[in-house]
Order: C-alpha cells, then structure tokens, then sequence
C-alpha cells in the first residue's frame, strides 16, 4: 500500500522531493520508489568504487572531479525534464557515479593537503560539509520549489552544479609530494610484528 504523500516540508530532505516527482509521472508502487531512491544509487557508486583505483591512475583527480560535476549536472537535468519513468532511473545512476568518485577523490586530496597530525581534523571537516549539505539543502530548495516547481528547482540547482563544473576546469592535477609518490609506488609498508 502507497503511504500518502502531502505537501513538501522543508524537513521532509530530497527523498521527499524524489516521490513527488515520481507521483508527477503515476509511480505508485513504495518498491519501486525505495528501488529507485536508495539501490541504483548506491549500486552505481560501488561499481565505481571496484574501479576507483583503475580511473584514479588512467584519469587523475581532476579530471574525476570534472566527471563527478558532469554526471550531478546531468542526473539534475534529467530529473527536471524526464517524461518518462525509465528516462528517471539515469538519475540515481548519475548521482551514485558522482557521489562514488566524490567521497574517495575529496578524502584523498583532504589527506594529503593536511599535515599528518591534522588529518582527523581534515576528514571530521569533510565530514561535516556532507551531512551539512544534507540538512541545508532540503531548507534552501524546499521553499524555492514549493514556489516554483520541481522542475524548475532541479534546472536552477543544475545551474549551481554546471558552475561547479566550469570551476574545476581551471583545477589542475595536484602535485603529489616526493614522500607521497615513493611511498605508493614501494606499497603499503609492512611493520613488524609488536609495532
């Protein structure tokens, strides 16, 4: 049985979004809503993630960075204009694909940017700018939305991710320090045994 959805809250976060834009195109079914939302996204981002190593040494950080900021613009545009059902399922794809080079790229270029003693710091600070956007973003888009429509939310947000976007083109390959570099190419260093 479908749950009733009513009007958007600003508390009620994206998924909320997602199932109004699913009842736009008549998907009623709860399996198909929590199949959409939750498992493409995720499977998405673990296939990326079972190649990150592989894309990292081929591409670098940067231009991963540029393929996260294009698959997120992409997922907003199609989740904006999608007529179809099957059209919408490219966007929890896209999103995950963004998402799973997002997280390992920004923990590793966090890591190294940060002195050692300050890399608890520099992850629990990347940390915080994840699930901040998760709390903001439902209380910065959900009043626009509500005056406009999702549609039109999804478009203006797609403008704030092609701006991301445009941004990271003029980012070049970080450098790796000499420490850094030996280290990856000797491998993982093995400690003895009581160290």
């Amino acid at each position: 049985m479908r749950a009733v959805r009513g009007d958007h809250r600003p508390d009620d976060g994206p998924g909320r979004l997602t199932a109004r834009r699913l009842d736009q195109l008549s998907i009623h079914d709860t399996f198909v809503d929590a199949r959409y939302g939750t498992m493409l996204t995720s499977d998405a981002a673990s296939l990326v993630g079972l190649t990150y190593a592989k894309l990292t040494a081929r591409l670098g950080y940067a231009a991963l960075m540029r393929i996260a900021a294009g698959a997120w613009t992409a997922a907003l545009l199609v989740f904006a204009v999608a007529g179809h059902w099957a059209v919408l399922l490219l966007v929890p794809v896209l999103t995950g694909i963004g998402s799973g080079i997002t997280m390992p790229t920004l923990t590793v270029l966090a890591d190294r940017a940060a002195r050692a003693e300050q890399c608890g710091i520099a992850a629990a600070l990347q940390a915080t700018a994840l699930f901040g956007g998760k709390i903001a973003a439902p209380l910065l888009f959900g009043p626009l939305i509500d005056s406009i429509s999702i549609a039109t939310g999804a478009l203006v947000a797609a403008t704030g991710t092609a701006g991301i976007l445009a941004a990271l083109f003029r980012l070049r390959e970080p450098e790796q320090s000499v420490g850094v570099a030996e280290s990856e190419r000797e491998g993982p260093r093995r400690a003895p045994v009581g160290e």
